[in-house]
């Protein structure tokens, strides 16, 4: 039986909506990761973002700088790591305690440092469209959203840990009121008053379990201290202008290229001091030739980042963004191998 002329026209049925028949994201969701963007189950869990909670979501996910803190939760959860293997403790409930409270500190911490910066990313090229400077979001979200997600991250931290809690007040406190309100527009030493704030996420995740001195969680905090200001400073030598346009006095600002490389050259070294001395005093955690190993892998950590800024010093025109780009991959290997090395300690290490 022919039953083509029984067909119901299309206008007649009800149509299922989809997300098609949504207003398109003013942000796409996944640009926020946009180093990652090559993940076919990242693009479909940021797609479902944007289909399920909107543009307003997106938005102030997106203005919490994900790119910068997810790097900073990853060396909070490295010192978790390393004092739960230290310890021969296997507490994930506290791992995913503290993780959730460092994570929170470090969004509310973004969004109050945005709230401050409305002004300077609203004259600057490479941060005029971000939600607040374009208009799309309101201040005062920026704010009291910023406010809250802090407050909740105290909460759950005086309840864990005293210690942990010091270094999660004392890094927001840093990285909110001495950096983004009262230095970055007035000192070009803004940055290294700042550095504390990133390292404090560390030592907010290792005194978490431990009360205890320990000289690698140390030499980790200073690793970061370090490295920001040549992570920082090597971007803002491309971006030099934009600063100066905004009134940033950033290092390279009212300098030339070759002056701020110059500058440049004793923090790098210092980066590789630490980080070696950081693989030597982590090699101590286990036998002989596992330590050796551990210790040469810091080793050619340190040297990649010294050879990435010698290129760049010999081209600071085509390389600067380079060593920016291997200043990001430096940490993200450094903290890597700690968590790695540090859950292999409870079955390779030894007793200390």
């Amino acid at each position: 039986m022919d039953w083509r002329g029984f067909e119901p026209r299309a206008s007649s049925m009800p149509r299922r909506r989809s997300s098609a028949d949504l207003p398109a994201p003013v942000v796409n969701f996944t640009r926020i990761l946009n180093y990652s963007a090559s993940s076919r189950a990242y693009r479909f869990i940021a797609s479902i973002i944007n289909v399920t909670m909107g543009n307003f979501v997106s938005d102030f996910f997106v203005m919490t700088k994900p790119r910068v803190w997810v790097f900073l939760l990853i060396t909070g959860i490295a010192g978790e790591v390393f004092a739960l293997s230290i310890l021969r403790s296997l507490d994930i409930g506290g791992f995913l305690y503290v993780a959730l409270f460092i994570a929170l500190g470090l969004m509310g911490a973004e969004s109050l440092s945005n709230y401050f910066d409305i002004s300077i990313d609203k004259k600057m090229k490479r941060t005029m469209d971000r939600a607040l400077p374009s208009g799309r979001m309101s201040p005062s979200v920026a704010l009291y959203g910023g406010l809250i997600l802090i407050a909740i991250t105290l909460i759950l931290a005086i309840f864990r840990s005293l210690l942990s809690f010091t270094f999660m007040a004392t890094g927001i406190f840093d990285y909110t009121i001495i950096y983004s309100y009262l230095t970055k527009k007035r000192t070009s030493w803004n940055i290294i008053l700042g550095a504390y704030s990133g390292a404090a996420p560390l030592l907010a995740g290792f005194y978490a379990f431990t009360s205890s001195y320990n000289v690698v969680a140390i030499l980790m905090f200073l690793t970061i201290f370090i490295w920001t200001p040549l992570h920082i400073w090597s971007l803002s030598i491309k971006y030099k202008e934009d600063y100066a346009a905004a009134s940033v006095p950033m290092l390279p600002v009212g300098r030339t290229t070759r002056q701020s490389m110059g500058i440049l050259f004793p923090i790098a070294v210092l980066a590789v001091i630490i980080t070696v001395l950081t693989g030597y005093e982590f090699r101590l955690y286990f036998p002989f030739y596992l330590g050796i190993v551990v210790f040469v892998v810091y080793i050619l950590l340190g040297a990649s980042l010294f050879v990435s800024y010698l290129r760049a010093l010999a081209q600071p025109d085509k390389r600067i963004m380079k060593l920016f780009v291997s200043t990001n991959i430096f940490i993200g290997i450094f903290f890597v191998f700690v968590a790695l090395f540090s859950i292999l300690i409870p079955f390779l290490g030894v007793l200390k």
